[in-house]
């Protein structure tokens, strides 16, 4: 059963000086990790950029042992059709599989949205995916291990706003 758990209203690139050419830098640095905080511990997601405007979402250990077999958990898919007129995107996730909850759902969403957006996150991406060796997991998941904590499911930010949060339950109010 597919939930959809958030809509929103998001300027793309909002804090980029130079933005780039709307999914241009999803395209070049497809592939990002995100932690998932749980008591226990946690556990990693990878995330895949498709081109056009999709995000497909998938535990990290399942894709190691094989991607073509990896099944999503949730998938991102973007909608820039009005970027260039209204500066703004539409996004939407959806959660696919039992494996994730409503509010570890939209927290991936949030902050994959925001490695793409922010500029110092993004170089995060840029050199997980460019410069591999480069990379400090360790460091990254310390750092977002303290933003889930702290965060957990505020407006998207910067500059980004929530238009409709938990779709299916304010269409059934």
């Amino acid at each position: 059963m597919m939930r959809s758990i958030s809509h929103y209203r998001f300027p793309l690139f909002p804090s980029r000086k130079t933005p780039p050419t709307h999914l241009s830098c999803c395209v070049n640095s497809p592939f990002f990790i995100h932690p998932v905080f749980r008591e226990e511990g946690h556990f990693m997601v990878i995330s895949q950029f498709q081109a056009p405007s999709h995000f497909l979402l998938a535990f990290l250990e399942d894709y190691r042992m094989d991607p073509s077999r990896a099944q999503p958990l949730l998938t991102v898919s973007v909608f820039d059709d009005l970027a260039d007129t209204k500066d703004i995107t539409l996004v939407r996730c959806d959660i696919i599989n039992q494996g994730i909850e409503e509010d570890e759902g939209y927290n991936i969403c949030k902050g994959l949205l925001e490695d793409y957006a922010n500029e110092d996150d993004f170089r995060n991406v840029h050199m997980f995916n460019k410069k591999p060796d480069a990379f400090d997991v360790d460091g990254f998941v310390k750092e977002k291990e303290q933003q889930w904590k702290a965060g957990g499911g505020g407006d998207i930010s910067p500059g980004g706003e929530v238009s409709a949060r938990n779709q299916q339950k304010d269409d059934a109010v």
